[in-house]
């Protein structure tokens, strides 16, 4: 499980898993393509992991110029229950504690803006049903995509974006 932890708040590794997740199956060849501001050697080390770690799996294997060309898929959704609260648990607050280390090293800058920088937090306590919310989610997911596909330009700022769903007030939604 702490490997799994150490991954997912891994920024890089949470890029090729959403890259992978937006367009069902990649080669490594196409993440390279999609992602030119991290090195090459930092995408394959990646994926070893997160394949190790069974986040991804090879589904298709091709001769490209006389190699293996592997391409992947996302083999479980990670961001499911483990089954077991403690996990869970680890899993939430590795992700806190990594967004709390993003947001002092942001504010410990000489720089920092945050108007310019466009940081915010947004808190929106919804009433819905469990298919409205899921449908909600997917059009969350789909405009998040839209906007991954955009080629990586000079004037371009990589942004880390957090959704996180929870009880309001942490209460039980039992009927």
């Amino acid at each position: 499980m702490e490997k799994i932890i150490k991954i997912l708040t891994d920024p890089i590794s949470n890029r090729i898993i959403q890259l992978i997740r937006k367009n069902k199956k990649m080669t490594v060849s196409e993440i390279l393509t999609a992602t030119p501001d991290i090195p090459r050697a930092t995408i394959y080390r990646r994926i070893e992991k997160l394949t190790a770690a069974e986040l991804i799996e090879v589904v298709e294997t091709h001769k490209v110029r006389g190699q293996n060309e592997n391409t992947y898929a996302i083999k479980n959704i990670y961001i499911t229950s483990s089954k077991n609260s403690s996990d869970d648990m680890k899993i939430m607050t590795a992700t806190f504690i990594r967004i709390f280390n993003l947001c002092s090293e942001y504010f410990k800058r000489a720089d920092a803006d945050v108007d310019r920088d466009k940081l915010f937090i947004l808190n929106y306590a919804i009433a819905l049903s469990d298919n409205d919310f899921s449908d909600m989610v997917n059009e969350l997911y789909a405009v998040v995509d839209r906007y991954q596909n955009k080629k990586i330009t000079e004037d371009a700022k990589t942004r880390n974006l957090y959704l996180m769903s929870l009880p309001t007030g942490g209460e039980s939604n039992e009927p």
